[in-house]
Order: structure tokens, then sequence, then C-alpha cells
């Protein structure tokens, strides 16, 4: 099963990234409203509704996105709020993110403390920090400090920036294209242009002088487009038609078997720019550049017994926000599965049988963690994975979450799994039982959500040839 909800949540960060806020603060100077409609491939998938309030001391955005879209037949409606305070210099100061759909509700607080990001989640987990090198700017806030800045135009601005939606730092570009006419649900507006370039893909938007969004495109054929609250909530009840997993499906001109003793592939990409996108990682080598060839492999296991906890990835051990590792019920369930295994090897295969026999394989749209996960015992490739990485973790096997896409029924698709380190990284995909997982999977991205948002301008140009492939001999994969 492949499911779409880590894109649904990427959907909904770029959705986000225009100007759009907390309790009132004295002395209110400007305020400003807009509502977007939403659209993916031409249908209407949804809307946004934009507000702003400055105050002497700084400023509050609100931002609400409603969408409808399919997963797998199964109609999803998803709905994310933020409330973000800034500075008056337009810099994080506070936020309150909600994300929830009919199967899952997620809910986080944050605050700027000095030199750090606490983030506090709603019902149940500890309070995770992130180090800030240099005060960050919210994505939400981006129109209205690039209206404020009057930068010339083609200049481009690096700045540090906090997406919400992804409960990550993302260090961002912005290239100011100039002023131009811009004609959006109808009507046309004098508009600054400006192009973002955010975790390795590019948002053009077009802004008021008030910061707020007239229209904005992103991939993959993405749009949004200001039109009056009367004709968005006339029609936000119509019936979703877009499936979203045939947003994210390639075609091959090969037929290869759906199997997990697939140990080696051989794929000629094309429709990507091989220098902004990594290809090239532990089992996967590029080749050739021109054309571009990729290599994937399984790796072997370790032919001797690897001691937990396992040392070299010490940042693979610790807790986020999604891998809460560290609670007391995560390091039970790890406990329940592995029992009183030494060998990491035999521990990770364990949890990989584990996880994938208890969770119950549905399409899910949710913002998932191992705590949400635990809870509800149910998700796709997206909960299998987060899951595994942090029981793995608990159980003192550094593990991180890859994206990417897996052959599967004559086409490739988007897709999660995990990798765990055993002395070398070794790919493990719990929601097919896969230990270690198949050379079917090419791998895209890897970490939070933040760094999986990095596909979504690969996935929607690629284009991929196999050009051979080989099947493992009995027992290559094994001790």
């Amino acid at each position: 099963m492949k499911t779409a909800s880590r894109i649904l949540l990427i959907t909904v960060s770029v959705l986000a990234v225009g100007c759009g806020s907390r309790s009132a603060r004295r002395g209110k100077v400007e305020m400003g409203e807009a509502w977007l409609a939403a659209y993916i491939q031409d249908q209407r998938v949804g809307y946004s509704v934009h507000r702003f309030d400055s105050y002497d001391g700084g400023c509050r955005f609100e931002n609400t996105i409603k969408m409808t879209l399919s997963m797998a037949g199964k109609v999803q409606k998803v709905q994310s709020i933020s409330t973000v305070t800034t500075k008056r210099d337009l810099t994080l100061e506070s936020f309150d993110f909600s994300f929830s759909s009919q199967d899952r509700s997620f809910a986080v607080t944050g605050v700027v403390d000095g030199a750090e990001l606490k983030i506090i989640p709603s019902g149940g987990g500890k309070t995770r920090t992130i180090k800030l090198e240099h005060p960050v700017y919210p994505a939400v806030a981006l129109g209205r400090l690039m209206i404020s800045r009057k930068l010339p135009e083609d200049s481009v601005d690096r700045l540090p920036v906090f997406d919400v939606s992804v409960l990550d730092t993302v260090p961002t570009g912005v290239q100011v294209l100039g002023r131009e006419k811009v004609t959006a649900g109808g009507q046309e507006y004098d508009a600054l242009k400006f192009k973002t370039r955010m975790a390795r893909f590019d948002v053009t938007t077009w802004v008021d002088d008030k910061g707020l969004p007239i229209a904005e495109n992103s991939p993959p054929n993405m749009r949004l487009e200001r039109t009056s609250p009367q004709e968005i909530l006339a029609s936000a009840e119509e019936p979703a038609r877009l499936d979203v997993l045939t947003m994210f499906r390639v075609p091959v001109d090969t037929l290869l078997p759906d199997t997990a003793d697939i140990t080696r592939l051989k794929l000629e990409i094309s429709g990507v720019d091989s220098s902004d996108s990594q290809l090239a990682w532990d089992n996967q080598k590029v080749l050739t550049q021109v054309p571009l060839v990729v290599e994937i492999s399984t790796p072997s296991l370790p032919a001797k017994p690897v001691k937990v906890p396992v040392p070299g990835q010490d940042e693979f051990l610790k807790p986020s926000v999604s891998m809460q590792c560290d609670d007391a019920r995560i390091k039970a369930k790890a406990v329940e599965a592995v029992g009183s295994e030494a060998d990491a090897v035999e521990a990770a295969r364990k949890l990989c049988s584990w996880v994938f026999t208890v969770v119950e394989k549905q399409a899910t749209a949710s913002f998932p963690t191992a705590l949400d996960v635990l809870m509800h015992m149910k998700g796709d490739c997206n909960e299998h994975s987060v899951f595994y990485g942090a029981l793995a973790r608990a159980a003192g096997i550094p593990a991180k979450t890859v994206v990417g896409l897996i052959y599967m029924n004559g086409a490739f698709y988007y897709h999660a799994w995990d990798e765990v380190y055993l002395g070398k990284w070794i790919p493990v995909d719990p929601t097919f039982g896969e230990f270690p997982a198949s050379a079917l999977h090419l791998k895209l991205a890897e970490g939070d959500l933040g760094k999986q948002a990095e596909i979504l301008g690969v996935v929607g140009s690629i284009k991929i040839k196999v050009l051979a492939w080989r099947a493992a001999e009995p027992g290559e994969l094994n001790r």
C-alpha cells in the first residue's frame, strides 16, 4: 500500500507560504485578509484564508487551509490552522499549529526562548527544543517581509525560515522579480512578484502592498488564486475528483517482479536537475551524469552480531517531534517487540516483523508521530516508518526515515521507509515487512518532514527507464 499523507502535509506547507495570528496587542496599526482558491492540476481542491494584524510591537498572522482530496479512493477532508506572532522585525516569537482530518488530529505550540525554539505537543509527549543560530522568520510572514524590505529587482535575500507546517527551520532564498500586473479570480492586481527557493523547489508568489498573497504557483502543478469568500464558500463542498496518488505515479516501460528478492536495479532518470537533487546515497550510486544513470543495491547484513546499543550514529538515537523514542510507552513497546535481544541485527529484524504485523494497513491523512501510531495502531507507510524508527531508537539502534519512490504494479509510487545503522546503513521497509528492503526503493530524501518536502519538485517531473535488474541468489542476504 502506498499513500500520500506526507504529500498532504507538504502541500499544506506550500499553501501556507503566503502571508496570513494570537491575542491582540495594543496599538493596532494595520490589518488585512485574503481568501484564495487552491487548485492542483487545474482541479479545485480547497482554499486558504490569510489574515494579519500589525501592532506597535509586532505582527499576528492567521492561516487556515481546507482541502478535500482522494487517497486511494478514500475521500480525505484535511484542515490546518496556524497562528503565528512575530516581533517588530517579523522574526518568530510564537506559534500554534493544528492539523486534522477524519482520521487523526495533531496540535502543537512553539515559543522562542532566547536562542531556543521550544515545541510543546498537546495531548502528551515531551517538549522538544530546536537550537537557533539566528532569529528565524516564519514562512507565513515572507510576503510582508518582502514588501517591507523594498529590495531592488533581481536581488536575492537568504533567510533562516521556520515552516510551522513541517516544524522545522529551512534555509531559504528569496529572489525579488519586480512589480507586475497579475489577474486572479477575474480581477487584475498590481503586485510584487518574488520567487522562494525552499527545500529544493521553487514557489512563485504575487503579493499586494500589505504582503497578502494574490496568486501563487508551485510544484507539482499547484496554484492559488485570490477569490471572493462568497465564491469559495459556495463551492467548498464540491466532491473530491483528484486522487493525490496519481500525482506521484511514475510509469515505466519494463515490467518488474514485485518481490523483495530484487537486490540490484539500474535506472536511467530524466526530468530532474542532478546538480540540485541528491541521488547518491550509501546504497544508491550515480553511475553516469549524461545520461543520468542510478544503480540501487540491497546491502548484505553484517556477518557477525552487532552489539546493542549500536555506536557511531548517536544523532539518530535522539528523540524528535515525530519519533518520541524517549517516551516510556515507546520504550515499553520496543521491549515487547524485541525482548532481551542483544544483537542489533536480530532486534531490527524482529522490530520490522512486529510493526508489519501489528500496525493495520490503512490509507491515512495525518501528521504522523510514533505516539499517535501507538494510540491508533493503523496507518500507511508514513505511520509504519515513523513508528519503526522510534522503536528502533528506543532499542538502541540508530534509525532514520527516508522517502522516495517504490516500484509496484508497473510504476513507481511515492513511499516512505527506514534505514537502520548496523555498522552500515541498512534499508528496512516495515510497511511490507522487508528486512533488508529490496532495491526497488529509489531514495530521494531522508529526515523529518522538512527534509521530505525536498521531493516535491522532483516527483512531479521525474521520468524513469529501467535498464537492468537482478534478483538475489538463495541465502544471499542472510548471514
